[in-house]
């Protein structure tokens, strides 16, 4: 199938038809992965000149892909009700945050795709911030309550089993109003019409995203 590049209008129908809201989620998280791995490369000062040249070669065609779904999506009319200051979009020409010390902020990341969890904890290691992993709401509710008071931000996935990233926000604000939730998704349009406000959030995130859009995002919400 070929795929005209002057816009959403030109898409084969056949792909949109062919592409479920569930496909272009899992397309977010593997290009979420080859982004993050892409910039964690780059943080290595022995990485080769050929091979950091590659690997920004790469982190462009992961863009383009981005760009790709988000035309898919177009096409199929299905719309993002988030405003622009919440959504985090992938940029390949910036470049990742210098670290800092924010050893002092814990992060609870949580993301049923054990790629993403992975890939995203080492972005956010990479610019200063400590963190713990959970690959699912119950989990995370475990390793928050060991140590609620370690816990300064939770970056939760939206669509998980056993419990989804609003349930859980629902149960931590529950015990900790005050709570910092960020919930971040490949697919932003599963829930059109919820205000982040509404449900205590600092905010969304749209899947994939860059270390720099993601430290972006949480700098202001932690204060470092």
């Amino acid at each position: 199938m070929k795929i005209d590049k002057r816009g959403p209008e030109h898409i084969d129908s056949a792909i949109v038809g062919e592409l479920t809201h569930d496909d272009l989620h899992s397309f977010n998280n593997l290009l979420q992965g080859i982004i993050g791995l892409s910039e964690l490369l780059n943080c290595n000062p022995d990485l080769p000149p050929d091979a950091r040249t590659d690997s920004k070669v790469i982190l462009e065609m992961a863009q383009n892909a981005s760009d790709l779904i988000k035309r898919i999506r177009q096409a199929s009319r299905v719309e993002d009700a988030e405003s622009e200051t919440r959504v985090v979009e992938v940029t390949p020409d910036v470049e990742v945050p210098k670290p800092k010390s924010r050893s002092d902020v814990n992060i609870l990341i949580v993301d049923d795709d054990p790629l993403v969890l992975k890939v995203v904890a080492g972005m956010l290691k990479a610019v200063g911030y400590s963190t713990i992993t959970a690959q699912d709401g119950l989990e995370a509710l475990e390793k928050y309550k060991e140590n609620p008071d370690k816990v300064s931000l939770v970056l939760s996935d939206l669509a998980m089993p056993r419990m989804s990233g609003l349930q859980l926000a629902e149960e931590l604000l529950a015990d900790n109003p005050n709570m910092k939730i960020i919930i971040m998704s490949g697919y932003m349009q599963e829930e059109p019409e919820i205000d982040p406000d509404e449900f205590g959030l600092a905010a969304w995130l749209e899947k994939p995203m860059t270390a720099a859009r993601l430290t972006a995002a949480i700098q202001p919400i932690v204060g470092v």
